[in-house]
């Protein structure tokens, strides 16, 4: 009997952590020369990542979805919706959607991938690939460029992190050693146990509390990497709100006397309040909230609310901040003598900040407004897309 429990003990010691990373075929492809291709592909793939990530067991499911005609371009969003989809069904850590359709670039000329961190799904295309016997390295080559962008990497000048301007230059090659530490410690966090498979139980707010303190590394590398604080030069009606808002308070009597005689303590109550209700209004009323559908609670789609609601909120705080400093420039120039006739004193350079403080909130207030007149589709893009490859 105790040789029998050591020898359990030193199986269960040896047993290595899972990741799961799900291939997803989007097209209804029946060219058998192609699917042969893209089978390659995902064996190379896993090949790969067993023979350098040797601490950890990988699986890589094949999954073939036939949603889209294999002709015609696709718009990467509905792609990535769908990859978050079957990502959550089969309880995969990541999941990369292929087709053989061109995809519709946002800004480029052409795209032949796009990845999201905060979904942990990316999206490939072979339309580029003219010899049908290159696929499978290329394809290959092109996965593992959108794992190492989910893992957190930035690009090289060499290597598989080298940006894939032209399908040419695709070859599978190993990660550096740094990279390989980098993606160790984010595997290492990703293959831990979800929160939904352990014993417990949570409320809403202490299951996203949790969720956060899981992997918080991954998670402000994610948000770092969206660069979220310049969200307010992407999107024209949302920052366009804001901005006529200011301009229209700034020509007024009335906001003058109110701004310059607020408290700090009360600009500081209103900074948060307007801050907050943006985020909460923009992150609901353009459903950022609802990626995918989730029988059960799951750590993943909680992960990827949090990526999504903190970049949209540093976002919105960014706005505030290039809204003060307008304001304060504004109020600088303007003729001191007029906004002083309107309060009945000179205003020095206190009550111009709180002046400026006053206006940003009311502007960070009405760009909720105008983030909701977005086109939904093109929010997601900026708030979902690492890059277009």
């Amino acid at each position: 009997m105790p040789i029998f429990l050591v020898d359990i003990q030193l199986e269960t010691a040896t047993i290595k952590p899972l990741v799961s990373v799900g291939w997803v075929l989007a097209a209804d492809l029946r060219d058998s020369v192609i699917l042969d291709a893209y089978e390659q592909s995902r064996q190379r793939m896993l090949q790969t990542l067993n023979e350098q990530f040797v601490r950890f067991r990988w699986e890589m499911p094949f999954v073939n979805r036939r949603r889209f005609a294999p002709r015609g371009a696709l718009k990467p969003l509905s792609l990535l919706e769908l990859g978050v989809q079957e990502k959550l069904q089969y309880k995969w850590d990541y999941a990369l959607v292929i087709v053989p359709n061109e995809l519709e670039p946002q800004r480029r000329t052409f795209t032949i991938g796009v990845p999201s961190s905060a979904l942990e799904t990316a999206v490939l295309s072979s339309a580029f690939i003219d010899n049908p016997d290159e696929i499978s390295d290329r394809l290959a080559a092109l996965a593992l460029y959108m794992l190492g962008h989910l893992w957190g990497l930035k690009h090289d000048e060499s290597g598989p992190m080298a940006p894939p301007e032209s399908m040419d230059i695709l070859h599978l090659q190993p990660f550096s050693p740094q990279q390989y530490h980098a993606i160790e410690k984010r595997l290492t966090e990703v293959a831990d146990a979800r929160l939904e498979e352990q014993r417990g139980r949570w409320g809403v707010i202490g299951f996203y509390m949790r969720t956060l303190g899981a992997d918080p590394r991954g998670i402000v590398t994610d948000i770092w990497g969206y660069a979220p604080w310049l969200l307010p030069f992407r999107m024209a009606r949302f920052t366009a709100t804001a901005a006529v808002s200011v301009f229209l308070l700034l020509l007024g009597s009335e906001p003058w006397e109110i701004g310059v005689n607020f408290e700090p303590s009360a600009l500081a109550v209103g900074f948060v309040a307007a801050v907050l209700s943006a985020t909460i209004f923009i992150f609901y009323g353009q459903n950022l909230g609802h990626i995918a559908r989730a029988s059960t609670r799951s750590e993943q789609l909680a992960r990827t609310h949090i990526v999504l609601f903190l970049s949209l909120l540093i976002g919105v705080i960014s706005l505030w901040l290039i809204l003060f400093l307008i304001s304060y420039i504004a109020a600088t120039i303007v003729p001191q003598q007029v906004p002083a006739s309107w309060i009945g004193r000179p205003i020095d350079f206190i009550g111009r900040g709180r002046f400026a403080a006053f206006l940003a909130t009311l502007g960070v207030a009405a760009s909720a407004l105008g983030g909701n007149l977005e086109d939904e589709d093109e929010f997601k893009t900026e708030l979902f897309y690492d890059e277009e490859a």
